[in-house]
């Protein structure tokens, strides 16, 4: 707010000192009028009536959507209405200048008052707010290109942590231990387990700078995904995948994966409670529900995954993820993209 306020003042006192400067010319260079403080007053009276006048019509008409919608039919607006306004203000001022300060009458004023008068003050006014106007618009474009280069590097950040989340640093410390069992135990489901590790890693190295992927590639990669999971907890945890179409049918790329980890990392798993996972589609979204058998101490990353496809869906899409929950289900509707 201070800092608007030194910006009129200061804009206001430019306005002044030109206008004086303009008389003073018109005196023939008189440098008796030059120094004399009553016309410099005056002259900032009317920077002042005219400038708070056209700061209020600006921010009236002028809106970020107007400039990004009409940018042609701003500038017109704004000039011409600019031009009226500053002519009315300076009419007003006149009136301030000549009846209250010169202590002429009223209708004194409208006798000596001339259309000459207020030519030159609706040229500059013209001039001054086609300037304006025009840097306005170089300002939005500038801003607007600013605005989807942010929205690029958001994109690539989200595509990094994407990446950083896909394979949580907790499921693979486990899967390291459970690859050094298999070693010493069944050096055959070992070397499978390495196998589907890597097949995994390639994928999500693979998906990463995509920004949608097929349905059935996600599909595909779940059951890799679950094939791994069950080498660590066997048969505790259980997938159904729903017989559907999924032709020219997309998700966010490794969104399912994501969502399949958050139930392992949030759920207890055991031969008493299997982990169950059912995959299904209606009309708009991919459901992924699991049973839901929270663990005492939840994660200190809750959330994190989804939160990551929550951000990238937005980025993409007007759908949005959204979760349904009740005492014996958890359900993650992802919205499906279609080609």
């Amino acid at each position: 707010m201070q800092k608007r306020i030194f910006t009129y003042l200061f804009i206001t006192i430019g306005i002044a000192l030109v206008i004086h400067l303009i008389n003073f010319s018109s005196t023939g260079f008189d440098y008796s009028f030059l120094w004399s403080w009553k016309p410099i007053l005056i002259n900032y009276l009317y920077a002042a009536i005219i400038g708070i006048a056209n700061i209020i019509f600006f921010k009236i008409i002028n809106t970020e959507d107007a400039w990004k919608k009409q940018p042609k039919q701003m500038i017109f607006k704004g000039v011409i209405g600019s031009v009226l306004i500053s002519t009315l203000s300076f009419f007003l001022a006149r009136v301030v200048h000549i009846v209250w300060i010169e202590n002429y009458y009223f209708t004194q004023f409208l006798e000596i008052e001339h259309i000459s008068n207020y030519i030159f003050s609706m040229l500059i006014a013209f001039i001054i707010t086609l300037i304006f106007h025009l840097f306005y618009f170089y300002k939005e474009l500038k801003d607007s290109k600013i605005k989807e280069q942010s929205s690029i590097a958001a994109v690539q950040k989200a595509q990094l942590q994407a990446v950083k989340d896909q394979l949580d640093p907790h499921f693979l410390f486990n899967s390291l231990n459970v690859l050094t069992s298999l070693i010493e135990e069944n050096p055959t489901n070992a070397q499978n387990f390495t196998t589907g590790l890597s097949k995994i890693y390639r994928y999500v190295l693979e998906q990463k700078e995509k920004g949608r992927v097929a349905l059935q590639e996600e599909l595909n990669f779940a059951k890799r995904y679950v094939d791994l999971l069950k080498m660590r907890f066997e048969d505790s945890v259980q997938m159904q995948i729903d017989s559907f179409e999924t032709q020219n049918l997309y998700l966010i790329p490794l969104s399912l994966q994501l969502v399949l980890e958050n139930a392992v990392k949030h759920n207890t798993i055991s031969k008493q409670k299997p982990l169950k996972i059912r995959i299904l589609k209606n009309d708009t979204h991919l459901i992924i529900e699991n049973s839901l058998q929270p663990k005492t101490q939840l994660s200190t990353r809750n959330g994190v995954g989804l939160q990551n496809i929550k951000y990238r869906y937005q980025l993409v899409s007007n759908q949005q993820l959204h979760i349904e929950q009740n005492q014996h289900t958890f359900k993650i509707y992802l919205p499906l993209l279609f080609k």
